[in-house]
């Protein structure tokens, strides 16, 4: 199927990317400022410019300057989110929390254990929201354009974000249907949309599990009051 028929489809049968879940998000009308951790030469973030001042960080030189390069944020920070403290990195980018922090198709990249560390971190340096982009369980990737740093080092699945305050999504296509460094299986005409299909078939928006990626969400606000201002008596004495 041409490009244009297949993303009709997509379209179609509503599978949402994540620049969908971001900018559903950003319409809440909360959210003034982002920060793009890991942000490389082009972002997801750039398309809700101006009305959201966007920060992109990251720890090569290379990639900050391609990315100021198209213009893809308002301002930039150079450093190593692991080795810099948030304290520092707001100093150098603002100074106040940002309403948004992304971290995508980062988080595979790092051994698990400083993976749940960075995460910990993502919440010092946000206000309000979180959103993780990152392939379901370990996928295979080496060091790949002669870059050791796109070696894929842990696999992520729902129940790590879960147990952690997040909602999680389903996102791509199948998981079933893709292999090494994301790529289809397949190699046959229509096989994208047959992807895009079977992930429809599979209800992976609500069903991660069965997902090539994971898009996870949390507020670090937490969840709020449901049961009133002021305990029910009755209730407290139980």
């Amino acid at each position: 199927m041409i490009g244009w028929a297949h993303n009709i489809l997509c379209r179609l049968i509503s599978l949402r990317s994540i620049g969908d879940h971001v900018g559903r998000i950003v319409g809440q009308g909360d959210c003034r400022t982002a920060l793009d951790i890991g942000c490389g030469s082009s972002s997801v973030l750039t398309q809700f410019r101006p009305g959201l001042r966007t920060v992109g960080l990251d720890a090569f030189e290379g990639a900050v300057a391609e990315a100021r390069r198209r213009d893809q944020h308002d301002d930039y920070v150079l450093a190593d989110v692991l080795n810099t403290s948030p304290e520092t990195i707001l100093e150098r980018a603002g100074e106040r929390p940002f309403d948004l922090v992304t971290f995508l198709d980062v988080i595979e990249h790092f051994p698990k254990r400083q993976g749940f560390e960075l995460l910990e971190r993502c919440e010092r340096l946000t206000s309000k929201y979180i959103v993780v982009f990152t392939p379901n369980g370990f996928l295979e990737q080496g060091p790949e354009y002669g870059n050791v740093f796109q070696r894929h080092l842990s696999g992520w699945f729902p129940h790590d974000f879960e147990g952690l305050g997040y909602t999680v999504h389903g996102a791509i296509g199948a998981k079933v249907f893709r292999g090494y460094a994301g790529m289809l299986r397949y190699n046959f005409p229509g096989a994208a949309s047959c992807d895009v299909l079977l992930a429809w078939l599979l209800r992976i928006q609500r069903r991660p599990h069965r997902a090539f990626s994971l898009i996870a969400i949390k507020d670090v606000r937490g969840i709020p009051a449901r049961l009133g201002a002021s305990p029910n008596p009755k209730t407290a004495e139980q």
